[in-house]
């Protein structure tokens, strides 16, 4: 009993105070696997460095987030996974609530396709399967195709993509 005492004190003695004005996040997990199911289909697995829940806001802080996410419509054959939309953000926050996720410090997803976009912010929200952004975007695709816009809402159920103000250019024959 002693032992474990003493392991308690110097675990809770290591740890580092949150600062005054900000309260500490009642779960901080390292070096997290994610796994995400629709149902009981595997839609989307990743990884991040360090995630923290903060129960007040039920904000979820995720640092270093690698995420792909597959899509499921049309079902793949049992056994092989299906093709997957790539993003890579060092930080995000999503709120349980609301089913919103923003990113803040840049992002970038690669589709399937070989199409690669980045931006510094965006917003996702689950429940519309909406991401929207006011930052300039860039998406580079196969075969010399370029586009700058100077913000986006991207329907994704839909696949109806506006942008603010676009340029594009392709590489000809």
């Amino acid at each position: 009993m002693r032992r474990l005492l003493a392991l308690a004190a110097l675990v809770t003695g290591c740890a580092v105070p949150p600062s005054p004005t900000q309260m500490a996040p009642e779960v901080t997990l390292h070096q997290v696997r994610l796994r995400n199911f629709h149902n009981s289909t595997l839609s989307a697995v990743g990884t991040s460095r360090l995630i923290e829940y903060h129960r007040a806001s039920a904000d979820v802080d995720f640092r270093d987030l690698k995420l792909d996410v597959f899509r499921t419509e049309p079902p793949s054959p049992p056994g092989v996974l299906p093709p997957a939309t790539h993003l890579e953000a060092p930080r995000a926050v999503g709120n349980l609530l609301s089913r919103v996720v923003q990113v803040t410090d840049g992002v970038t997803v690669r589709l399937p396709t070989g199409v690669v976009a980045r931006t510094s912010a965006a917003s996702f929200n689950s429940a519309e399967q909406r991401a929207t952004g006011t930052s300039p975007l860039e998406v580079v695709g196969p075969d010399g195709f370029w586009l700058r816009a100077d913000g986006f809402d991207l329907h994704l159920r839909t696949d109806v993509y506006d942008f603010v103000k676009p340029e594009t250019r392709t590489r000809g024959p």
